[in-house]
């Protein structure tokens, strides 16, 4: 896990030199992918013939990362992106690019692609197909606002592709090392048309769609024209695995039950209520990593009650979070702040300024109950204000089961300050459209990515939350644009302490995530926040 701001730094390095070259060789050089001979075919019979399952939970939306809303690890094997953050998220490596230059003010980007770069169905990668399907992402993308700061795309040659800003902007990078900043064959894409494409679409990752059973399982064969520049892993080539199938079974009990038994070799969301039986396993490797963000509750300060900041402040001191965590078996780790380790510009002495001020404490919390003139005079456990009990109600997202399980106790923690809290469970999307409505008075939301500029789409006055800050806002717009680690995470910082002051959220936790793998699967590398899972290495005995 990241443990400090030093560790999450990825643009100090190398957005404040005057050209920054990252390769895998020195001097901006970089040692040609190795081939490996047995993942080409050419030592290894077909009735050898190597095959991966893999069991997740959600089915994909689509094939095309620049159609659909939300990624998982198929995208993962489908795509590479230009480059990537490392499995450490402190650095920024070369992946389908072989390197690439920013210039001081990092309002220039330069990648570098390798001459006989190619797409999984042989068709030519150039600096042109690659501006083709940005473009093609800025018209069609649900997430084409990712692609603002950049202001013209242009291909010099073959090779060489350059991106031009009008001011530097830290949260592109992580967009730009994603999955959604990776190519798609643009011709491929035009000739198929968006819906035919998105069922099977050319990317150019380590894998590449044989079909899609929708409902139930998609089937991936290797790439033969993959290469890498990534430095992180031993083998640049196709990948040692000929075919991956992956099954989608939404049932905890039944994904479970198939790695255990040895019918599905992988599986992706293991239920937290099964983490300790399958570490227990001798036979099974359990992988830990946490969640880019927070899971929190949002109120809406516009409505009677919540719209006294010593009630909102009140109902966060009498949350007390580490009994969450226990009676959810320690899978998350309790959260003052907005931030969390796995995400860039987190800042432990932040986080533990805000755990020290917001601790739980209910006579603070009755205190400041009682400063806004709430009292209970009738003596029935809950107070009151002119007449009327403070009775709230919480919107509780059942899809989200840290969240659904850890509602109940919030309720009763609560009622300890005389607070009467009804729950309400609804689908998160349902509950995401409400806050946006602003029909709701206490809700539980979370986000995850890797960068801390998803708080500009959360708390940022023109953001869903109905409720908006000058100071807040002025101090989001400016964090977005810092290039300097240290300055960005001192300005993140701001961030966090000015938002709490006004506690229009309540953060409660960052969920821990798994994944599991038996052992006979070696060579799975997975990233500090769990979206960079490497796969290059991966073998079967």
């Amino acid at each position: 896990m990241l443990k400090n701001k030093k560790i999450i730094m990825f643009l100090a390095l190398i957005l404040v030199l005057t050209t920054a070259v990252v390769g895998c060789g020195t001097d901006g050089e970089v040692e040609e992918p190795e081939e490996n001979e047995e993942a080409n075919g050419d030592e290894t019979p077909v009735d050898e013939e190597k095959t991966l399952v893999i069991a997740m939970p959600e089915e994909i939306e689509g094939t095309d990362v620049q159609q659909v809303r939300w990624d998982n690890l198929v995208h993962n094997l489908l795509y590479q992106p230009l480059a990537m953050f490392d499995l450490e998220i402190k650095d920024i490596l070369p992946a389908e690019a072989m390197n690439y230059e920013i210039t001081e003010d990092g309002t220039v980007i330069t990648f570098t692609l390798a001459e006989d770069a190619k797409f999984s169905n042989g068709n030519p990668l150039t600096a042109d197909t690659v501006k083709k399907s940005m473009e093609r992402y800025i018209e069609i993308s649900p997430y084409s606002y990712d692609f603002d700061p950049i202001s013209e795309i242009v291909a010099e040659d073959d090779q060489t592709l350059v991106l031009k800003l009008e001011n530097s902007a830290a949260f592109l990078w992580p967009v730009l090392t994603s999955v959604y900043g990776a190519p798609v064959d643009p011709s491929v894409a035009e000739e198929l048309g968006a819906e035919a494409f998105n069922r099977d679409a050319v990317g150019n990752g380590l894998f590449m769609v044989e079909s899609w059973e929708q409902g139930s399982k998609i089937d991936l064969v290797k790439n033969p024209n993959f290469k890498t520049y990534n430095p992180e892993v031993e083998n640049q080539g196709p990948a040692l695995i000929d075919k991956i199938t992956i099954r989608f079974i939404p049932e905890n009990f039944t994904r479970v039950s198939e790695i255990e038994a040895g019918s599905v070799d992988m599986i992706v969301g293991v239920p937290t209520e099964n983490v300790d039986t399958l570490k227990e396993n001798p036979d099974i490797t359990v992988y830990e990593y946490l969640q880019t963000g927070i899971d929190y509750i949002a109120l809406n300060p516009e409505l009677p009650h919540l719209d006294d900041v010593n009630v909102r402040k009140a109902m966060s001191l009498a949350i007390n979070k580490d009994e969450i965590n226990t009676v959810l078996n320690y899978t998350v780790k309790p959260r003052y702040g907005l931030i969390s380790e796995s995400q860039l510009a987190y800042d432990a002495e932040t986080e533990e300024e805000l755990a020290e001020e917001y601790a739980f404490d209910l006579e603070k919390a009755k205190s400041l109950l009682s400063d806004a003139g709430y009292e209970d005079t009738d003596g029935d456990g809950i107070v009151e204000k002119d007449g009327k009990d403070l009775a709230l109600s919480m919107m509780v997202a059942l899809d989200v089961p840290a969240l659904k399980q850890s509602a109940p106790l919030i309720q009763s923690q609560l009622k300890q300050i005389g607070v009467d809290l009804e729950l309400r469970e609804y689908e998160s999307p349902y509950i995401k459209q409400m806050i946006k409505d602003g029909e709701f008075e206490m809700a539980t939301r979370f986000f995850w990515w890797g960068d801390p500029d998803i708080l500009y789409y959360v708390i940022h006055s023109s953001a869903d939350l109905p409720w908006g800050s000058e100071t807040v806002d002025q101090l989001l717009d400016e964090a977005r644009y810092i290039m300097d680690m240290e300055e960005r995470t001192a300005k993140y910082s701001e961030v966090q302490k000015a938002t709490i002051e006004e506690m229009p959220i309540i953060p409660l936790f960052s969920e821990y995530e798994y994944m599991a793998a038996r052992n006979d699967v070696t060579g799975v590398k997975v990233g500090a926040d769990g979206k960079r899972i490497l796969m290059n290495d991966v073998d079967k005995e």
